[in-house]
C-alpha cells in the first residue's frame, strides 16, 4: 500500500506541475498568430494539449486517484510533457528574445505584454496601452480617426 501511495504521489506531483505550465502556454498558443509564428513550438503544445485533456476526461468518467495514480507509466507520461512544456516555453523565451533584439523598446516591456502584442499583429491597436513604457513622453499614437486599424499613424 505504502508504494502505491508514493505513486500516486509521485503521478500527482507530475501532474500539477503540468497544469501549471499548461495553464500560461494555452493562453498564449491559443492565438492564431502566435501559432502562425510559432509553428512547431504550437504543435508540441497542442498535441500535449489534446493528451491532457484526454486523460482529464477518463479521470472525469472515473475519478479513483489510487487507481491513477497506479497505473504503469503515468508518472513518465507527465514528465515527459513537463519536458515538451518546458521545451516550448523556453523556445518561446528565445522568440521574445530576439523580437527585442530587432526592436529594443521590446525590453521595456514583460514578456506577457509583448506576448499580447505578438498576439494581435493584425490589430495595431494592440500597442496602445503599451506606449508609455517604450517610449517617455508619449502616452498615445493617433492612428487615424476614420480608419482606427490602418497602420498609418497621424502626424
Amino acid at each position: 500500500m505504502e508504494s502505491a501511495l508514493k505513486s500516486t504521489q509521485n503521478v500527482l506531483d507530475e501532474w500539477l506541475l503540468v497544469q501549471k505550465n499548461w495553464m500560461y502556454l494555452e493562453p498564449i498558443f491559443s492565438a492564431p498568430d502566435i501559432q502562425r509564428q510559432l509553428p512547431t513550438e504550437a504543435k508540441m503544445f497542442l498535441d500535449v494539449d489534446k493528451a491532457l485533456k484526454n486523460v482529464m476526461r477518463k479521470v472525469s468518467e472515473n475519478p479513483n486517484c489510487l487507481r491513477i495514480g497506479t497505473l504503469p507509466g503515468q508518472a513518465e507520461m507527465f514528465i515527459q510533457w513537463n519536458q515538451i512544456l518546458d521545451k516550448t516555453q523556453k523556445q518561446l523565451e528565445a522568440y521574445l528574445e530576439f523580437k527585442c533584439m530587432a526592436f529594443p523598446r521590446f525590453y521595456f516591456l514583460s514578456n506577457d505584454e509583448l506576448l499580447e502584442i505578438l498576439a494581435q499583429t493584425r490589430n495595431v491597436q494592440a500597442v496602445q496601452p503599451h506606449i508609455g513604457k517604450c517610449f517617455d513622453a508619449i502616452k498615445m499614437i493617433d492612428f487615424g480617426g476614420q480608419h482606427p486599424q490602418s497602420p498609418q499613424m497621424v502626424t
